[in-house]
């Protein structure tokens, strides 16, 4: 697998999110299109910003993307998306920075239907917390997530989660 590399901080402020905590109704919020610097996910009513993939992350996503090309399943149909809206529940909205599809999930969204990747990948940043981490992670296994990594690129570290407590860490 290829190394991935350090990223730089960030270093445009994004300012106050101005909607992380409002309530909204679902289908308000599937209309609705967020005025500030934020991406919103959406938890029972709730809104809770994030901060989308900046362009000094994106790399990360290419390295992945060019390994992925390379295996059968992305042959068979397979592909990464990133930050594509996943509803885990009818109440609950995530964006992880990855998500792994197979072909036929894919033409499942196609229908219309609301499909659960089976793969997801975070990459930590300074804006997240522990608490939330540790929440996401639960959430995305509940919702049938077989797979999460958390990428700490600073550190050269990926955490591959394989159920809420089960976790083999990889440097370098």
């Amino acid at each position: 697998m290829q190394t991935l590399l350090e990223s730089k901080p960030a270093t445009h402020d994004y300012g106050t999110p101005l909607y992380a905590g409002c309530r909204m109704e679902k289908d308000d919020f599937l209309r609705w299109e967020s005025d500030d610097n934020y991406v919103y996910e959406f938890n029972d009513g709730i809104l809770e910003s994030t901060i989308g993939m900046r362009q000094n992350e994106s790399y990360l996503f290419t390295n992945l993307e060019n390994q992925f090309i390379r295996t059968a399943i992305f042959q068979n149909g397979g592909r990464l998306r990133a930050e594509l809206e996943i509803w885990l529940t009818p109440k609950q909205m995530r964006r992880p920075d990855v998500s792994f599809f197979t072909s036929d999930q894919i033409q499942q969204m196609h229908t219309g239907t609301a499909v659960v990747s089976n793969f997801v990948v975070e990459f930590g940043s300074e804006s997240d917390s522990e608490l939330k981490s540790i929440t996401k992670r639960h959430e995305y296994f509940d919702a049938g997530v077989q797979v999460v990594w958390w990428v700490f690129p600073t550190y050269k570290e990926v955490f591959v989660y394989t159920s809420p407590k089960t976790v083999t860490i990889c440097t370098d």
